[in-house]
């Protein structure tokens, strides 16, 4: 069992003068723009780096600051063997367009994690240049997992079965007493989340919305497409099957969990490529027109003048 909550971030035209003012990643980045785009992919490209830095500015004031992996059209460019600043995720960037590599960009995804309280956070960031119909361009999917139930120093399956049974014997044995401690959970993971979407919403002026907080089951291994993510979450997630298949052996009410049938959690399948780029591709109608942009003013943020 785990939490998860999505934050959508709406974007109009609304937000289009604060996107398109100078940083230093977008200058440096625009700079060295190789062929192969429109103008108005360029434009969009743009637009989209500028809207993964609001977002990593978001993410470091709330404290989520731990990047584990950058990706640029479903292609993994950073990953982080230690702990590692959301800073470098800019640089990252910078050197992944510096080789000519990429030539258009379709999606951004980043993703980060953090311990706080009772729960393991992992958030993904997906930023889509076309989306399918429906879906949000730009996403992240927040998870919380229950700290006491990771994997610990790397410990055998059965001394970890052994300790997560005894644990959900002692402490989380009848509904009450799970319904209990799961209630003090989602209250952290609310509050930590609404703290970030609070932090996305003073820099997006069109702000955001957010999913119902869901208790999730998956029957199966929680698993990523990306190895090195299976690598780095391994000890945390790995007890999703013992808690589930210790739920399910107790017939305890599983109406109260959604059932998550993805593949995996780092899917970033939403682009489509014969999709239009304008507003009927999930933007809102945000103009990618090239128009001047203003220098940086106070209403930026605090993030066009950052790294």
């Amino acid at each position: 069992m785990y939490l998860l909550q999505k934050i959508d971030v709406n974007v109009t035209q609304e937000n289009a003068d604060i996107l398109k003012r100078p940083s230093k990643i977008f200058n440096s980045i625009k700079a060295i723009f190789h062929g192969g785009m429109t103008p108005t992919e360029q434009r969009q490209s743009e637009v989209m780096l500028s809207i993964l830095q609001r977002l990593n500015i978001a993410l470091r004031q709330s404290e989520f600051d731990n990047l584990a992996s950058v990706a640029v059209n479903d292609q993994t460019i950073y990953e982080s063997v230690s702990t590692s600043s959301l800073e470098n995720s800019n640089d990252a960037l910078a050197k992944s367009f510096e080789t000519g590599d990429i030539t258009k960009v379709n999606t951004l995804a980043l993703t980060v994690d953090a311990v706080k309280g009772g729960l393991n956070y992992l958030i993904h960031v997906s930023v889509v240049s076309k989306p399918k119909a429906g879906v949000s361009p730009i996403s992240l999917q927040v998870y919380g997992f229950i700290d006491e139930f990771k994997r610990i120093d790397a410990e055998s399956i059965d001394i970890f079965s052994d300790r997560v049974k005894q644990l959900m014997a002692k402490t989380w044995g009848n509904e009450k007493e799970r319904e209990a401690k799961l209630a003090i959970l989602e209250l952290e993971f609310d509050q930590e989340v609404s703290n970030l979407q609070a932090r996305i919403d003073s820099l997006f002026p069109s702000k955001s919305s957010t999913s119902p907080i869901q208790r999730t089951i998956k029957k199966d291994s929680f698993k990523s497409k990306n190895t090195f993510h299976n690598v780095r979450y391994d000890d945390t997630y790995i007890y999703l099957p013992y808690f589930y298949a210790d739920l399910d052996e107790k017939n305890y009410d599983m109406t109260a969990f959604a059932v998550d049938n993805f593949e995996s959690w780092d899917n970033d399948s939403v682009f489509v490529d014969t999709a239009s780029t304008s507003s009927d591709s999930g933007w809102g109608g945000f103009d990618f027109s090239d128009s001047s942009s203003s220098s940086c003013g106070s209403s930026c943020g605090g993030g066009c003048g950052g790294s």
